[in-house]
Protein backbone atom coordinates (compact mmCIF):
# COMPACT_ATOMS: atom_id res chain seq x y z
CA UNK A 1 0.00 0.00 0.00
CA UNK A 2 2.80 2.26 0.85
CA UNK A 3 4.41 1.69 -2.46
CA UNK A 4 1.70 2.21 -4.06
CA UNK A 5 0.71 5.86 -2.81
CA UNK A 6 4.28 6.68 -3.65
CA UNK A 7 3.68 5.91 -6.93
CA UNK A 8 0.41 8.05 -7.31
CA UNK A 9 2.04 10.87 -5.29
CA UNK A 10 5.04 10.93 -8.50
CA UNK A 11 2.68 10.67 -11.15
CA UNK A 12 0.88 13.71 -9.55
CA UNK A 13 4.18 15.54 -9.30
CA UNK A 14 5.11 14.58 -12.82
CA UNK A 15 1.46 16.52 -13.84
CA UNK A 16 1.67 19.54 -12.04
CA UNK A 17 5.23 19.84 -13.69
CA UNK A 18 4.20 19.46 -17.12
CA UNK A 19 1.47 21.59 -16.47
CA UNK A 20 3.81 24.29 -15.15
CA UNK A 21 5.71 24.09 -18.26
CA UNK A 22 2.57 24.00 -21.07
CA UNK A 23 2.82 26.19 -23.93
CA UNK A 24 0.19 28.42 -25.47
CA UNK A 25 -0.07 28.52 -29.01
CA UNK A 26 -1.67 29.76 -31.63
CA UNK A 27 -2.08 30.91 -35.70
CA UNK A 28 -1.74 34.63 -37.19
CA UNK A 29 -5.21 35.38 -37.90
CA UNK A 30 -6.80 37.74 -40.06
CA UNK A 31 -8.73 40.89 -38.84
CA UNK A 32 -9.33 44.93 -39.17
CA UNK A 33 -6.91 46.53 -37.30
CA UNK A 34 -6.81 50.38 -36.40
CA UNK A 35 -3.86 52.26 -34.46
CA UNK A 36 -5.16 55.42 -32.37
CA UNK A 37 -3.72 58.03 -30.32
CA UNK A 38 -6.38 59.54 -27.52
CA UNK A 39 -6.87 62.86 -26.54
CA UNK A 40 -8.97 64.68 -24.14
CA UNK A 41 -10.67 67.54 -24.79
CA UNK A 42 -13.66 70.23 -24.78
CA UNK A 43 -16.19 71.79 -27.41
CA UNK A 44 -15.57 75.09 -28.47
CA UNK A 45 -16.58 77.11 -31.37
CA UNK A 46 -14.95 78.34 -34.46
CA UNK A 47 -14.42 82.31 -33.20
CA UNK A 48 -14.21 83.54 -29.88
CA UNK A 49 -13.98 86.84 -29.28
CA UNK A 50 -14.04 88.17 -25.91
CA UNK A 51 -16.13 91.82 -24.85
CA UNK A 52 -14.28 93.55 -22.87
CA UNK A 53 -14.88 97.37 -20.95
CA UNK A 54 -12.47 99.99 -22.08
CA UNK A 55 -12.87 102.60 -19.44
CA UNK A 56 -13.55 102.19 -16.15
CA UNK A 57 -17.54 102.92 -14.55
CA UNK A 58 -20.75 101.15 -12.89
CA UNK A 59 -22.84 98.76 -15.28
CA UNK A 60 -26.24 99.89 -15.52
CA UNK A 61 -27.75 98.22 -18.46
CA UNK A 62 -27.26 94.57 -19.63
CA UNK A 63 -29.43 93.72 -22.82
CA UNK A 64 -28.94 89.98 -23.34
CA UNK A 65 -28.81 87.32 -21.55
CA UNK A 66 -26.42 83.83 -22.14
CA UNK A 67 -27.30 82.51 -25.20
CA UNK A 68 -29.08 84.92 -26.82
CA UNK A 69 -28.17 85.24 -30.57
CA UNK A 70 -26.22 88.74 -31.52
CA UNK A 71 -25.93 90.89 -34.40
CA UNK A 72 -22.90 93.08 -35.13
CA UNK A 73 -23.71 96.28 -34.01
CA UNK A 74 -26.20 95.34 -31.94
CA UNK A 75 -26.11 97.47 -27.90
CA UNK A 76 -24.37 94.96 -25.57
CA UNK A 77 -23.97 97.21 -22.34
CA UNK A 78 -23.92 100.67 -20.78
CA UNK A 79 -21.46 101.79 -18.58
CA UNK A 80 -21.67 104.54 -16.49
CA UNK A 81 -19.06 106.82 -15.21
CA UNK A 82 -20.08 110.60 -13.60
CA UNK A 83 -16.92 112.16 -14.16
CA UNK A 84 -17.26 111.24 -18.12
CA UNK A 85 -20.45 112.64 -18.14
CA UNK A 86 -19.55 115.90 -17.17
CA UNK A 87 -16.98 116.40 -19.14
CA UNK A 88 -19.38 116.01 -22.02
CA UNK A 89 -21.36 118.16 -20.69
CA UNK A 90 -19.02 120.83 -20.51
CA UNK A 91 -17.47 120.55 -23.72
CA UNK A 92 -20.93 120.72 -25.33
CA UNK A 93 -21.84 123.58 -23.51
CA UNK A 94 -18.23 125.35 -24.62
CA UNK A 95 -19.08 123.92 -28.29
CA UNK A 96 -22.40 125.60 -28.19
CA UNK A 97 -21.15 128.93 -26.60
CA UNK A 98 -18.47 129.48 -29.41
CA UNK A 99 -21.07 128.43 -32.04
CA UNK A 100 -23.20 131.45 -30.14
CA UNK A 101 -20.58 133.81 -30.37
CA UNK A 102 -19.95 133.59 -33.82
CA UNK A 103 -23.58 134.48 -34.69
CA UNK A 104 -24.28 138.14 -36.55
CA UNK A 105 -26.32 138.61 -33.40
CA UNK A 106 -24.14 137.75 -30.50
CA UNK A 107 -22.91 140.36 -27.87
CA UNK A 108 -19.49 139.83 -29.32
CA UNK A 109 -20.43 141.05 -33.06
CA UNK A 110 -22.83 143.48 -31.61
CA UNK A 111 -20.68 145.54 -29.80
CA UNK A 112 -17.93 145.49 -32.67
CA UNK A 113 -20.62 146.42 -35.18
CA UNK A 114 -21.85 149.27 -33.38
CA UNK A 115 -18.71 151.13 -32.87
CA UNK A 116 -17.93 150.19 -36.79
CA UNK A 117 -21.46 152.14 -37.11
CA UNK A 118 -20.24 154.93 -34.94
CA UNK A 119 -16.90 155.18 -36.99
CA UNK A 120 -18.71 155.16 -40.77
CA UNK A 121 -20.76 158.19 -39.29
CA UNK A 122 -18.06 160.20 -37.79
CA UNK A 123 -16.22 159.30 -41.10
CA UNK A 124 -18.71 160.77 -43.20
CA UNK A 125 -18.93 163.76 -41.18
CA UNK A 126 -15.11 164.37 -40.89
CA UNK A 127 -14.84 163.67 -44.84
CA UNK A 128 -17.77 166.51 -45.65
CA UNK A 129 -15.81 168.12 -43.17
CA UNK A 130 -12.94 167.81 -44.87
CA UNK A 131 -13.97 168.68 -48.15
CA UNK A 132 -15.27 171.98 -47.30
CA UNK A 133 -12.14 172.66 -45.38
CA UNK A 134 -10.01 171.64 -48.67
CA UNK A 135 -12.27 174.45 -50.90
CA UNK A 136 -11.93 177.39 -48.37
CA UNK A 137 -8.74 176.65 -47.93
CA UNK A 138 -8.35 176.74 -51.90
CA UNK A 139 -9.62 180.28 -51.86
CA UNK A 140 -8.06 181.41 -48.59
CA UNK A 141 -10.86 181.22 -46.99
CA UNK A 142 -9.60 179.32 -43.92
CA UNK A 143 -5.91 179.14 -42.23
CA UNK A 144 -3.79 176.23 -43.36
CA UNK A 145 -3.60 175.69 -39.60
CA UNK A 146 -7.47 175.11 -39.51
CA UNK A 147 -7.73 173.13 -42.71
CA UNK A 148 -4.69 170.85 -41.44
CA UNK A 149 -6.56 170.20 -37.89
CA UNK A 150 -9.56 169.26 -39.89
CA UNK A 151 -7.73 166.85 -42.16
CA UNK A 152 -5.89 165.15 -39.24
CA UNK A 153 -9.18 164.01 -37.89
CA UNK A 154 -10.28 163.01 -40.97
CA UNK A 155 -7.19 160.85 -41.72
CA UNK A 156 -7.71 159.70 -37.81
CA UNK A 157 -11.11 158.29 -38.38
CA UNK A 158 -10.42 156.47 -41.52
CA UNK A 159 -7.20 154.74 -39.28
CA UNK A 160 -9.62 153.98 -36.69
CA UNK A 161 -11.99 152.36 -38.83
CA UNK A 162 -9.10 150.56 -40.79
CA UNK A 163 -7.92 149.43 -36.88
CA UNK A 164 -11.50 147.85 -36.03
CA UNK A 165 -12.43 146.34 -39.65
CA UNK A 166 -9.01 144.50 -38.63
CA UNK A 167 -10.02 143.57 -35.29
CA UNK A 168 -13.37 142.35 -36.80
CA UNK A 169 -11.61 140.66 -39.22
CA UNK A 170 -8.98 138.56 -36.11
CA UNK A 171 -12.57 138.37 -34.31
CA UNK A 172 -13.86 136.21 -36.32
CA UNK A 173 -10.59 134.16 -37.38
CA UNK A 174 -10.00 133.64 -33.61
CA UNK A 175 -13.99 133.07 -32.67
CA UNK A 176 -14.12 130.29 -35.72
CA UNK A 177 -10.28 128.81 -34.35
CA UNK A 178 -12.07 128.65 -30.86
CA UNK A 179 -14.80 126.99 -32.27
CA UNK A 180 -13.15 124.60 -33.96
CA UNK A 181 -11.14 123.90 -30.63
CA UNK A 182 -14.20 123.47 -28.88
CA UNK A 183 -15.80 121.13 -31.17
CA UNK A 184 -12.75 119.06 -31.11
CA UNK A 185 -12.86 118.98 -27.19
CA UNK A 186 -16.35 117.79 -27.91
CA UNK A 187 -15.97 115.16 -30.39
CA UNK A 188 -13.09 114.21 -28.11
CA UNK A 189 -15.22 113.51 -25.55
CA UNK A 190 -18.04 111.57 -27.39
CA UNK A 191 -15.92 109.59 -28.18
CA UNK A 192 -14.33 108.85 -25.04
CA UNK A 193 -17.77 108.30 -24.20
CA UNK A 194 -18.62 105.36 -26.47
CA UNK A 195 -16.12 103.56 -24.65
CA UNK A 196 -18.96 103.54 -22.19
CA UNK A 197 -21.60 101.86 -24.97
CA UNK A 198 -20.42 98.76 -25.85
CA UNK A 199 -21.90 97.12 -28.99
CA UNK A 200 -21.03 93.87 -30.73
CA UNK A 201 -18.41 93.79 -33.55
CA UNK A 202 -19.26 89.98 -34.56
CA UNK A 203 -22.40 87.90 -34.88
CA UNK A 204 -22.77 85.28 -32.94
CA UNK A 205 -24.16 84.21 -29.75
CA UNK A 206 -23.10 85.20 -26.29
CA UNK A 207 -21.54 82.48 -24.62
CA UNK A 208 -20.99 83.80 -20.83
CA UNK A 209 -21.24 87.24 -19.52
CA UNK A 210 -19.80 87.78 -15.85
CA UNK A 211 -20.88 91.18 -14.71
CA UNK A 212 -24.33 91.87 -13.45
CA UNK A 213 -26.15 95.51 -13.59
CA UNK A 214 -24.74 97.89 -10.51
CA UNK A 215 -21.29 96.07 -10.45
CA UNK A 216 -18.15 98.33 -10.82
CA UNK A 217 -16.20 97.26 -13.83
CA UNK A 218 -12.20 98.42 -14.67
CA UNK A 219 -10.69 98.82 -17.84
CA UNK A 220 -9.98 95.63 -19.45
CA UNK A 221 -12.44 93.35 -17.65
CA UNK A 222 -14.45 90.73 -19.52
CA UNK A 223 -17.90 92.06 -20.07
CA UNK A 224 -18.92 89.10 -22.39
CA UNK A 225 -17.69 86.14 -24.74
CA UNK A 226 -19.10 85.45 -28.29
CA UNK A 227 -19.07 82.42 -30.16
CA UNK A 228 -20.00 82.04 -33.28
CA UNK A 229 -19.11 79.73 -36.69
CA UNK A 230 -18.99 76.24 -36.45
CA UNK A 231 -18.59 73.55 -33.53
CA UNK A 232 -14.93 72.18 -32.86
CA UNK A 233 -13.63 69.74 -30.80
CA UNK A 234 -10.42 71.19 -29.14
CA UNK A 235 -7.80 68.62 -28.55
CA UNK A 236 -4.86 67.74 -25.82
CA UNK A 237 -2.52 65.61 -27.59
CA UNK A 238 0.48 64.57 -25.48
CA UNK A 239 4.20 65.43 -26.87
CA UNK A 240 5.02 61.32 -27.72
CA UNK A 241 1.90 61.50 -30.05
CA UNK A 242 1.79 64.88 -31.46
CA UNK A 243 3.73 63.92 -34.62
CA UNK A 244 1.56 61.02 -35.58
CA UNK A 245 -1.38 63.75 -35.93
CA UNK A 246 -1.96 64.71 -39.44
CA UNK A 247 -4.66 66.79 -41.13
CA UNK A 248 -7.72 65.02 -42.11
CA UNK A 249 -7.02 62.38 -39.96
CA UNK A 250 -10.55 60.69 -38.65
CA UNK A 251 -11.58 61.71 -34.81
CA UNK A 252 -14.34 59.19 -32.88
CA UNK A 253 -15.39 62.00 -30.26
CA UNK A 254 -17.48 60.98 -27.17
CA UNK A 255 -19.01 63.85 -25.31
CA UNK A 256 -19.63 63.36 -21.37
CA UNK A 257 -22.49 64.67 -22.09
CA UNK A 258 -23.79 61.45 -24.33
CA UNK A 259 -21.77 58.87 -22.74
CA UNK A 260 -21.18 55.51 -25.17
CA UNK A 261 -22.29 57.74 -28.41
CA UNK A 262 -19.60 58.58 -30.97
CA UNK A 263 -19.78 61.25 -33.17
CA UNK A 264 -17.20 61.55 -36.36
CA UNK A 265 -15.14 64.50 -36.75
CA UNK A 266 -12.16 65.32 -38.55
CA UNK A 267 -8.80 67.24 -38.10
CA UNK A 268 -8.69 70.55 -39.06
CA UNK A 269 -5.88 72.59 -37.43
CA UNK A 270 -3.09 71.35 -35.76
CA UNK A 271 -1.39 74.13 -33.21
CA UNK A 272 2.74 74.41 -33.74
CA UNK A 273 3.28 75.19 -30.68
CA UNK A 274 3.12 73.30 -27.55
CA UNK A 275 0.39 74.98 -25.02
CA UNK A 276 2.84 75.58 -21.66
CA UNK A 277 -0.88 76.00 -19.91
CA UNK A 278 -2.44 72.89 -21.03
CA UNK A 279 0.61 71.12 -20.86
CA UNK A 280 0.29 69.63 -23.97
CA UNK A 281 -0.47 70.00 -28.07
CA UNK A 282 -3.34 71.53 -29.51
CA UNK A 283 -5.48 70.13 -32.07
CA UNK A 284 -8.82 71.02 -33.61
CA UNK A 285 -11.53 68.84 -35.22
CA UNK A 286 -14.43 69.55 -37.06
CA UNK A 287 -17.57 67.20 -36.51
CA UNK A 288 -18.90 65.57 -39.22
CA UNK A 289 -22.73 65.92 -38.27
CA UNK A 290 -23.81 69.71 -39.01
CA UNK A 291 -26.51 70.02 -36.85
CA UNK A 292 -24.99 68.29 -33.75
CA UNK A 293 -26.31 69.82 -31.28
CA UNK A 294 -23.73 70.60 -28.09
CA UNK A 295 -22.84 73.44 -25.92
CA UNK A 296 -19.78 74.68 -25.61
CA UNK A 297 -17.13 73.78 -23.12
CA UNK A 298 -18.54 70.63 -22.90
CA UNK A 299 -15.45 67.74 -21.82
CA UNK A 300 -14.39 65.05 -24.66
CA UNK A 301 -12.75 61.93 -25.08
CA UNK A 302 -11.32 61.63 -28.49
CA UNK A 303 -9.93 58.58 -30.29
CA UNK A 304 -7.62 59.60 -33.61
CA UNK A 305 -7.49 57.10 -36.97
CA UNK A 306 -3.77 57.07 -37.20
CA UNK A 307 -3.88 54.07 -39.24
CA UNK A 308 -6.12 50.73 -40.30
CA UNK A 309 -5.59 48.24 -42.32
CA UNK A 310 -8.39 45.80 -43.45
CA UNK A 311 -7.66 42.05 -42.89
CA UNK A 312 -4.40 42.22 -41.87
CA UNK A 313 -2.32 39.38 -40.38
CA UNK A 314 -1.52 39.49 -36.23
CA UNK A 315 -1.18 37.74 -33.47
CA UNK A 316 -1.93 38.79 -29.51
CA UNK A 317 0.06 40.95 -28.91
CA UNK A 318 1.32 39.18 -25.60
CA UNK A 319 2.89 36.24 -27.92
CA UNK A 320 5.40 39.32 -29.68
CA UNK A 321 8.53 39.07 -27.51
CA UNK A 322 11.42 41.87 -27.19
CA UNK A 323 13.32 43.11 -30.56
CA UNK A 324 10.23 41.67 -32.60
CA UNK A 325 10.41 37.97 -31.87
CA UNK A 326 8.50 34.98 -31.93
CA UNK A 327 8.83 31.48 -30.99
CA UNK A 328 7.72 28.83 -33.70
CA UNK A 329 6.09 25.91 -31.96
CA UNK A 330 7.11 23.45 -34.77
CA UNK A 331 10.77 24.14 -33.90
CA UNK A 332 10.81 26.14 -30.56
CA UNK A 333 13.00 28.64 -32.29
CA UNK A 334 12.71 32.42 -32.02
CA UNK A 335 12.18 34.54 -35.87
CA UNK A 336 12.49 37.99 -36.36
CA UNK A 337 9.19 39.56 -38.20
CA UNK A 338 8.37 43.12 -39.52
CA UNK A 339 5.09 44.22 -37.36
CA UNK A 340 2.89 47.39 -38.62
CA UNK A 341 0.19 48.49 -36.49
CA UNK A 342 0.27 47.71 -32.71
CA UNK A 343 -2.72 47.82 -30.32
CA UNK A 344 -3.00 46.86 -26.64
CA UNK A 345 -4.42 43.73 -27.76
CA UNK A 346 -3.26 43.12 -30.91
CA UNK A 347 0.56 42.89 -33.51
CA UNK A 348 0.09 43.70 -37.04
CA UNK A 349 2.26 41.12 -38.77
CA UNK A 350 3.83 42.45 -42.32
CA UNK A 351 6.58 39.96 -42.76
CA UNK A 352 7.86 36.72 -41.23
CA UNK A 353 5.25 35.02 -40.60
CA UNK A 354 2.01 32.97 -42.58
CA UNK A 355 -1.74 32.24 -41.22
CA UNK A 356 -0.57 28.37 -40.96
CA UNK A 357 2.69 28.89 -38.53
CA UNK A 358 1.59 28.38 -35.46
CA UNK A 359 3.33 30.45 -32.54
CA UNK A 360 4.37 29.50 -29.12
CA UNK A 361 4.36 31.78 -25.61
CA UNK A 362 5.46 30.57 -22.48
CA UNK A 363 3.18 31.60 -19.51
CA UNK A 364 4.39 32.81 -16.81
CA UNK A 365 5.64 30.19 -14.86
CA UNK A 366 7.06 28.78 -17.25
CA UNK A 367 9.31 32.29 -18.05
CA UNK A 368 10.36 32.17 -14.40
CA UNK A 369 11.33 28.90 -14.84
CA UNK A 370 13.31 29.70 -17.96
CA UNK A 371 15.13 32.16 -16.27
Amino acid sequence: MKTSRIYVMVILVSILLTACDKKEETFPQRRDIVDVVFASGSVIMEKNYLITAQAEGNLVETHFTEGDSINAGQLLFKVRNNTQEALVNSTAAGYQYALNNMRSNSPVWQKLKQQQVQLNNQLKNDSAQYIRYRNLYGINAVSKAEYDKVKLAYNNTQAELKILENTMADTHKSLHVEALNAKAGYVAQQTNNEQYIIKSDYSGVLLSSPKIPGELVKHGDILAQIGAGKFLARLLISENDINKIKLGQEVFIELNTEKNTSHKGIIKKIYPAFDSNEQSFVAEAEFAEKSLLVRVGTQLQANIIISESKQALVIPNRFLLSENKIILARTGEQKNVKIGIVTPEWVEIKEGLNENDKIVMLDKNAKKKKK
